[in-house]
């Protein structure tokens, strides 16, 4: 072993240009040449992996993962290489134990859908481990996830039954109809356990992509249906997927439904006590034969009958949204248009229900040639099925995105609204478009700039496509590799072929940063900022803005742009930063007057959005040195009484008041607020402080009554009597000069009552200006 790192770094580069061209073979042996260097580089160990595991020399790239692990015992990827191995060559239970660890690894990442990546695939790969189904249920439950939490709880529950433990089967089951009561399934495994019928084995989890475990919608797909032979050939998509549930939930209810009201022992289900305040006796039970002949007649495939039928039911009383919805879709295929979209508008507000109730209301009106009330509902039904893919604490980010895209989309002209209509219907038909929906999601996730989400809808508005965002892999790629010029003449042709999609032209400009031209990659990335700001997204222009400061960090204009777009966004907390920016920009220039100017904005904002006092003492300090700087004496001391007023304790604020009075010749003032600053500073134990203060004081402020007054009084506590006759001596001096005999005397009776050693000259003074002479 050498240690040179010139050669490591020529092997791994020679064997990333093997790898990239598939020729394995060199690659192994240069990714061997780079570990003669550095033997423990788990980079290295990870690429000789990668080359054995494509050669099938499966031993040696778990060695080699193996080591990699040991080395970086940080990095989970080497663990999940592991596992896939030892899955591969049939050792189940070392493939369990690596994708544990890597489980572990990536909880203390906080990547919660990583964590879930590999708990799902240990339950892939061992059905029956309920450690697994049950950390998939609860997480999966505590994100709000219910259909996924539900399959696990199911799951969970056949495990815990095959085990002997009834009440944690039952338990588990419940749990789950807690969350969805009308899974018609958990109701069913519901029944079984209670009368000790053996369930089925558990399903492995339906998330067979290796990606996060499905999402709602997507569980609905695969969820047990009633009368799947109704429904249209054709793929399904949100659409369709809301309609199984509505017909799983209405199945749900009729299997709950009691066949009189003397059946009924007041232990019917939650869900179906919605209905019976409205429906009883014989109403019920029509109701329930209605609805049970509509399911059964949609299930042969005679759309008009059965929609006859529901509506039947619905005139009985049975008045329930998934019912609307199978309305709505039913009267939709049949023509009946209007009545359709009144079924789908109450369906708006059911969070089961919305995503598909858009999509099939965008639909109708571009049956009905409204491409803007189209444009409407597919993008809402876009931004839903987009939430799916962020977290929760980037929802309501999103949520804002889309607001902002849909508003700049009413006064888009018309052939940008049918672009919208047609690249989202596009995109959320079809089986794949859940799978759509993530891989998109993970792409932008790549692409975006610091911790700003992108929307979908960014992409389909302006004509994006999969082909852009597959361009901007690429173009990455291409980067990495040190083949920029190639990478520029990538980014040309996705932007020839998706000339609006921004992020497109976003790489275009780091690229030419990057390679020297600084300016003109700039000004695109202006441009860009601008062009974000038309189209009415603010938070994206300002995290460009952001950027562009990043290369110009003390151009005043942009940085000022910044201020206004952070403040629309109402990221105020940002606005007063940058605010503080800018002023300390300006008092680098010298440009003193507009520093102030911009610490008085960054102070009304500051008291707008009520921050900490401490903040705002921070900026009036600001504005306090300035004011001194430009010798505005009388301004400065506004600006200390306000910091003097919002903390008391502030001695910097109370020592600037006395100097400040004095100096504009108030000794009154200024010994009011010495008064205060002297009990300040004694109250905090720093009496010594306080007696140097005033030494320093008479020093710079000779002849101040005030000042010779206090300090002689200070001596005289102290005990330092000479001191103090000093100071009361010269406080006479001064009086008499002044022709203030009252006062003088008063002061020499101070001294004479201290017992100077001249006491008897002293009392003659005393004498004379008593007798007035």
């Amino acid at each position: 072993m050498t240690g040179r790192k010139d050669l490591f770094e020529e092997s791994m580069q020679l064997g990333n240009s093997a790898a990239w061209d598939l020729d394995w073979g060199k690659a192994i042996e240069h990714y061997r040449k780079a570990l003669d260097e550095f033997p423990d580089s788990a980079e290295a160990l990870v690429c000789l992996g990668l080359g054995q595991l494509e050669t099938g020399d499966l031993k040696g790239a778990l060695a080699s993962y193996h080591r990699a692990a040991q080395a970086d015992t940080a990095d989970p990827t080497p663990l999940e290489k592991c596992a896939e191995i030892f899955e591969q060559l049939g050792q189940k239970k070392d493939a369990v134990e690596q994708r544990n660890a890597a489980a572990a690894l990536y909880l203390k990442r906080q990547d919660i859908e990583k964590v879930l990546e590999n708990w799902a695939h240990i339950a892939r790969l061992l059905p029956e481990n309920i450690d697994a189904r049950m950390r998939l249920a609860m997480t999966y439950e505590r994100m709000g996830r219910r259909a996924e939490a539900v399959f696990e709880f199911k799951a969970a529950a056949s495990i815990l039954q095959n085990a002997g433990n009834m009440d944690r089967a039952i338990e588990a089951i419940q749990r789950g109809l807690s969350l969805m009561p009308g899974d018609a399934e958990a109701i069913n495994i519901f029944r079984m356990l209670r009368n000790g019928e053996p369930l089925p084995p558990p399903e492995k989890p339906r998330s067979v992509t290796g990606l996060v475990a499905p999402t709602e919608e997507e569980a609905l797909l695969q969820a047990e249906e009633i009368g799947t032979d109704s429904l249209e050939d054709g793929p399904v998509d949100p659409e369709k997927a809301a309609q199984q549930y509505a017909l799983a939930e209405l199945a749900s209810l009729l299997l709950e439904t009691p066949t009189s009201e003397k059946e009924d022992d007041g232990k019917g289900s939650k869900v179906l006590s919605r209905l019976t305040t409205r429906v009883r006796g014989d109403k019920l039970a029509a109701a329930s034969g209605h609805l049970n002949e509509g399911i059964e007649l949609q299930s042969r495939g005679d759309k008009r009958d059965a929609a006859k039928e529901f509506q039947l039911a619905l005139d009985a009383g049975f008045d329930q949204l998934s019912l609307r919805y199978v309305m709505g879709l039913l009267l939709k295929d049949i023509g009946e248009h209007d009545q359709a979209r009144d079924h789908l508008l109450a369906c708006l507000n059911d969070p089961d229900l919305a995503l598909g109730a858009n999509l099939a209301l965008g639909r109708l009106a571009r049956l009905s040639h409204d491409m803007e009330e189209a444009a409407h509902y597919l993008l809402q039904a876009l931004r839903m099925a987009d939430s799916l893919s962020v977290s929760d604490d980037q929802a309501e980010q999103l949520n804002k995105l889309y607001d902002s895209i849909m508003e700049s989309q009413t006064e888009a002209e018309p052939r940008g609204i049918a672009r919208i209509v047609e690249n989202t219907l596009k995109f959320l038909s079809g089986p794949e478009w859940m799978q759509r929906i993530r891989r998109t999601r993970e792409q932008l996730e790549t692409q975006k700039p610091g911790e700003e989400v992108v929307p979908i809808a960014e992409m389909l508005v302006v004509g994006g496509s999969d082909s852009a965002m597959q361009a901007l892999t690429r173009i990455d790629e291409l980067v990495q590799r040190g083949m920029h010029k190639t990478a520029m003449e990538e980014a040309m042709l996705a932007i020839s072929q998706s000339p609006n999609f921004l992020p497109l032209h976003t790489r275009m400009a780091e690229m030419m940063i990057s390679s020297g031209r600084v300016e003109e990659g700039v000004n695109k990335l202006i441009t860009i900022v601008d062009t974000y700001a038309v189209r009415g997204e603010e938070q994206k222009s300002a995290e460009i803005l952001r950027r562009v400061l990043e290369y110009t960090p003390v151009n005043v204009d942009n940085r000022t742009k910044l201020i206004n777009l952070l403040i629309q966004t109402d990221r105020l907390d940002e606005a007063l930063d940058q605010y503080l920016e800018l002023a300390e920009i300006h008092r680098q220039m010298a440009q003193i007057d507009e520093a102030r100017k911009v610490l008085a904005g960054a102070l009304k904002l500051a008291q707008d959005i009520n921050v900490e006092p401490t903040r705002i003492v921070q900026i009036l300090h600001q504005i306090g040195d300035i004011d001194l700087a430009r010798l505005d004496l009388r301004q400065g001391v506004q600006i200390y009484e306000e910091i003097r007023n919002l903390d008391l304790n502030d001695e910097i604020a109370w020592a600037q008041l006395v100097e400040l009075n004095l100096r504009l010749g108030q000794e009154g003032r200024a010994a009011r607020e010495l008064d205060g600053y002297l009990d300040l500073l004694v109250k905090s134990g720093k009496g010594n402080q306080a007696l140097e203060v005033l030494e320093q004081l008479v020093r710079d402020f000779p002849g101040k009554q005030s000042l010779h007054a206090r300090l002689g009084e200070a001596y005289r506590v102290a005990g330092r009597k000479a001191d103090a006759i000093t100071q009361f001596d010269t406080l006479g001096d001064i009086q008499l000069d002044a022709d203030q005999i009252q006062e003088a005397i008063q002061t020499i009776r101070i001294i004479v009552e201290m017992g100077p050693p001249d006491v008897e000259g002293y009392l003659e003074l005393l004498r004379n200006l008593e007798s007035g002479k």
